[in-house]
């Protein structure tokens, strides 16, 4: 496995619509490894997820997982889930307000809403497709992941840009 290069806001990749994987491309040996090396990126750089476009890949998938992780240390923990082709459904109009990070913006934080509980469909590495309901802090990662996809950037959700602060300021001032 390696680690790849994780690219910054301000490459025109990351404001790029990704496309779809192929059935064929799932099973091929160099997007399995690609996934492997997805991972193996997320979990270098301390990500709770990734996707493909963060690392210069225009394909439709994100890896997200939540262990002990000292960028997220009141978030609790799920599943290693690698999703191709995601798709996801609000369930319901309730949404929750919170701090996001971005590998993408290293040292940055801010605050936005995201829907509080969805469906993520998709297919697995296996190419399988699945689908499960998200309700805990896996729905907002999913959301953000999905948004990479699709262009879009988490200061863009942002209603305004009074919490847009360092990481720095984040720890001493908000994370409390």
């Amino acid at each position: 496995m390696a680690v790849l290069k994780v690219i910054k806001m301000g490459n025109p990749l990351l404001r790029k619509v990704s496309e779809a994987v192929t059935p064929n491309e799932i099973k091929s040996a160099d997007f399995q490894q690609f996934i492997a090396d997805l991972i193996e990126t997320m979990r270098e750089e301390s990500g709770a997820g990734i996707a493909a476009i963060q690392v210069g890949v225009l394909k439709r998938v994100f890896t997200m997982e939540m262990k002990k992780n000292d960028r997220y240390p009141d978030k609790g923990s799920f599943a290693l889930t690698t999703v191709i082709n995601p798709e996801i459904e609000p369930l319901g109009t309730e949404e929750v307000e919170g701090w996001e990070g971005c590998l993408s913006i290293p040292g940055i934080r801010g605050r936005l809403k995201r829907y509080k509980k969805v469906k993520l469909s998709g297919f697995d590495i296996k190419g399988e497709k699945f689908e499960k309901v998200l309700d805990d802090f896996s729905t907002i990662v999913a959301q953000h992941e999905l948004d990479h996809l699709n262009g879009i950037l988490l200061i863009d959700r942002m209603p305004n840009m009074e919490t847009l602060t360092f990481q720095e300021e984040y720890d001493t001032y908000w994370n409390v």
